[in-house]
């Protein structure tokens, strides 16, 4: 099959998004295999398990359907895996604040049952982020956009509508994890790698 490529557009480039922007954002999971029900990414040598999110911009008309893509770790086994995952847990909890209208000084019982969530909970959910600039610390990678949650007691925070998911990226739906999970081989338990031993 011959396919005639001479008519076709060039390959488009992104530039990164301003520094400061303030989008809506959807927040979809890309499920892993690890963890709970499956939901979680396993690193390559084993020590940690992260959440591997994407997020897409859904209300801003020049930057609508644009996606920034974070991994938030959440276990691991060294001391700069606790850090890390400190700093994903109180990532997570300003994106449930976000999008549930609950301000960060709220301790009363009902904003601490909305912060009780499971992972499942993240699919689909929508807040308000604050758009930033990573920059690369190696010269052969480009920088890239990263999120920050905007809570309500910040400005350029607005209520957001949550729009029902039924299914994740690539048509996969949001039971998908478990059910690979229960079909392949279970997950071992992650370990502190050998050379960080002794």
């Amino acid at each position: 099959m011959t396919i005639d490529l001479n008519e076709a557009g060039p390959l488009r480039h992104f530039g990164l998004i301003p520094s400061g922007t303030i989008v809506s954002v959807q927040m979809t999971i890309r499920p892993g295999g690890a963890g709970e029900n499956g939901w979680l990414k396993r690193s390559a040598d084993g020590g940690s398990e992260a959440i591997d999110a994407e997020f897409t911009i859904v209300d801003n008309e020049e930057y609508a359907g644009r996606k920034v893509w974070q991994l938030m770790l959440l276990n691991g086994t060294t001391d700069g895996h606790a850090k890390a995952a400190e700093i994903s847990r109180s990532s997570l909890r300003a994106i449930v604040e976000s999008a549930r209208n609950i301000r960060p000084d709220d301790n009363s019982e009902a904003a601490q049952q909305k912060r009780r969530v499971n992972l499942a909970d993240f699919c689909g959910l929508c807040f308000i982020a604050k758009v930033t600039i990573e920059k690369s610390r190696d010269p052969a990678y480009p920088d890239k956009n990263r999120l920050q949650p905007v809570t309500p007691d910040m400005r350029g925070w607005h209520a957001v509508e949550q729009v029902p998911v039924l299914t994740q990226p690539g048509g996969v739906s949001v039971a998908a994890p478990q059910q690979a999970a229960a079909s392949s081989k279970p997950a071992q338990a992650i370990t502190r790698p050998a050379w960080a031993q002794g």
